[in-house]
């Protein structure tokens, strides 16, 4: 009998006789889904409980599927050591071509594999190889130069893929290639140069006829095979050349030896990094990684070329961006790892290139020791796999944007989809909106860059386009200090003027919040003020006396009158009254007091009280002001409610 222990540590009396043991054992070492429905029954036979037994069968099922995977890597791991003794070997060059390919269909597991050859003497590329085909077409079909995905793999010196043929524009079409992949009924495509040196000598393909998205582990081993397949040709070159045949043959043996040393570790790391991407890991865990496996320090950069990661065994210095920026460029124009040397130092360089820009780079001294194509290769790989993190990343911050966007349209277009309190369910997302911001710039364009602006805004923040304006709402505790910090960033990425008003949300809730910086942004250029960042409430006063919006004189007057009106309505006081006549009279205390028929000094204590009530003192111009339109426009309003009021009586009569 044997004994099951709890999950704390603690013992159950539940034992398992040594069948079912056995049992279990077998289980685990099988692949069959009925033989768990057979353990589950077994166990609760037994008398094991319906949740000790589901947490037996799940463990034995997570062993099952270990074990599925250890046994794809060995397999992978068999076939390309296997091709690699064959071009150790190497007499026949089509016969290792051909198995090379078989090898790639059976363990990616495509619906079509293929493998196409540069021709000599012709632009583009034709069918040698190919294991699944159902055409004659097909299994001999010519590529011209420039058309196609080959193409497009060409030219990107990299893995390129495609989840639907038809839908591809990035390349330019040929009515004959499509229509014998048409006939072939293939729909997925992925394709790999084969390279020698600078020199592409053809591609290998790995098709489906449904929609795919190919994975990074699909894409890695269909590279290590095109680099196998690189070298058969390569060596087939060599081998003949009749007078140089040997002393070619012992080099490439040579050469191919050190090359699937290498390609060993290559893939090692491959495999590393690629695991990165699908548990979602970091850069830092890509150069942790590289690192390790050059001995030496490797760093990685944003989009603008700042240090963003390194390596534990960091350098000193890193070269600056300006002296980087012309081998990123190259790099991601080539495709491939470029070198530059700064004071004395030569540093490997390669882009991580993006959807559709440069998002960062990765930077590694060269070393002394490894082949410089290795190594170069090796980054490369780990830029496509960056750059694959990043894609990922951007996918789900995008999402998440437009998830956020979407709400807070909703709110300010005051659609009903249902929402209890949109106000709260924005503030569930980042924490505590504590301000709004609207930013400006001649053109717009914000909406090409929302990428970029969630990168910028990031998790303190929500944002939508409005028109011309972008509309940020801050949960950032400075907030003024944000919106100028994304303002400058916009300002300099753009190349344009950009301004910005910021205003902290009150009480009476985002929606006025918005209304107001925006109703200010537009108010702006009749200062000529650009460039800046400049809060709302230096702009209310303004915005009360000229703007359209029916609330904004209401709001303005109950924003600086409301304490003392509430405080006249409450105690039957007329400090209202006091303080128009302080306007009406120059602002003199005497003549206040003269025409209200009071002593001086009661003119003073009741400015006082003002003062209190309101937050302010007279000795400020800017406060003085502000009082003094609120109280002209409250009388305006109330002179004009009551004529309005008199009209209606007199046509009641």
């Amino acid at each position: 009998m044997v004994q099951l222990s709890s999950p704390n540590g603690s013992t159950e009396p539940d034992r398992l006789s040594t069948n079912t043991v056995v049992e279990l054992l077998r289980a685990a070492n099988s692949d069959q889904n009925d033989i768990m429905r057979a353990l589950d029954d077994r166990l609760r036979s037994e008398g094991i409980s319906a949740e000790r037994s589901r947490q037996v069968v799940d463990a034995v099922r997570q062993l099952q599927n270990t074990r599925s995977h250890l046994r794809r890597r060995s397999q992978e791991l068999t076939a390309l050591l296997a091709t690699a003794r064959e071009l150790v070997q190497l007499h026949d060059v089509g016969t290792v071509l051909s198995r090379l390919v078989q090898r790639a269909h059976e363990l990616i597991g495509t619906d079509v594999t293929y493998l196409a050859e540069t021709e000599a003497g012709a632009d583009g590329m034709r069918v040698r190889h190919s294991v699944g085909t159902v055409t004659e077409n097909f299994r001999d079909l010519f590529v011209p130069g420039g058309k196609g995905l080959a193409n497009k793999v060409v030219e990107a010196r990299a893995p390129v893929w495609v989840a639907r043929y038809d839908d591809m524009i990035a390349a330019p079409r040929d009515p004959s290639i499509d229509s014998t992949v048409e006939a072939e009924g293939l729909v997925s495509f992925l394709g790999v140069p084969m390279m020698v040196g600078e020199e592409i000598i053809g591609a290998l393909f790995a098709c489906n006829r449904f929609d795919h998205e190919y994975t990074p582990e699909q894409i890695a081993l269909l590279s290590a095979f095109a680099d196998h397949a690189a070298l058969a040709l390569n060596s087939a070159r060599l081998l003949g050349n009749s007078e140089l045949a040997a002393e070619r043959a012992e080099v490439a043996y040579r050469e191919l030896a050190d090359h699937v040393t290498d390609m060993e570790r290559t893939n090692r790391v491959h495999k590393t990094l690629t695991a990165a991407v699908v548990a979602g890991g970091s850069i830092g865990e890509i150069t942790d990684t590289l690192s390790q496996a050059l001995s030496r320090p490797v760093i990685a950069l944003d989009a603008r070329l700042r240090r963003v990661t390194s390596s534990p065994n960091d350098c000193d210095s890193a070269p600056a961006a300006p002296l980087l920026a012309s081998a990123v460029a190259e790099s991601r124009e080539s495709g491939r790892c470029t070198t530059v040397t700064v004071q004395g130092t030569e540093w490997f360089v390669v882009a991580i290139v993006g959807a559709d820009a440069v998002t960062g780079a990765i930077i590694v001294p060269v070393g002394s020791v490894q082949p410089r194509e290795v190594e170069g290769r090796l980054l490369e790989r780990a830029a496509h796999v960056a750059a694959l993190l990043s894609l990922k990343q951007d996918a789900a911050d995008s999402a998440r944007a437009t998830r956020r966007s979407r709400i807070l349209d909703d709110l300010l277009d005051g659609a009903d989809l249902g929402r209890a309190d949109p106000d709260r369910e924005l503030n569930s997302l980042t924490g505590p909106l504590r301000s709004a911001a609207a930013l400006w710039s001649p053109g717009g364009g914000f909406t090409r860059r929302s990428r970029r602006l969630a990168q910028l805004i990031g998790d303190t923040g929500i944002f939508t386009i409005r028109g011309e304006h972008l509309i940020v709402l801050w949960a950032a505790a400075d907030s003024e200090k944000a919106t100028e910090n994304l303002r400058s960033h916009l300002e300099a990425e753009n190349r344009n003027a950009t301004t910005a008003v910021h205003s902290q949300i009150s009480s009476s809730g985002i929606v006025r919040a918005v209304e107001r910086v925006t109703g200010c942004l537009e108010l702006l250029p009749s200062f000529g003020v650009e460039r800046v960042s400049v809060p709302a409430v230096s702009f209310v006063p303004y915005q009360a006396l000229i703007s359209t919006d029916p609330s904004s004189a209401e709001e303005f007057i109950a924003e600086m009158l409301g304490p003392l009106l509430a405080w006249d309505e409450r105690r039957g006081t007329d400090l209202f009254g006091t303080l128009g006549a302080y306007f009406d009279t120059g602002e003199s205390g005497s003549a206040t007091a003269r025409e209200l028929h009071v002593h001086k000094n009661t003119i003073q204590q009741r400015l006082e009280r003002i003062g209190e009530l309101t937050g302010g003192a007279f000795a400020d111009s800017e406060y003085r002001f502000r009082m003094h339109a609120a109280v002209r426009l409250s009388r305006l309003r109330r002179e004009l409610i009551e004529s309005a009021s008199k009209l209606r009586d007199s046509s009641s009569l």
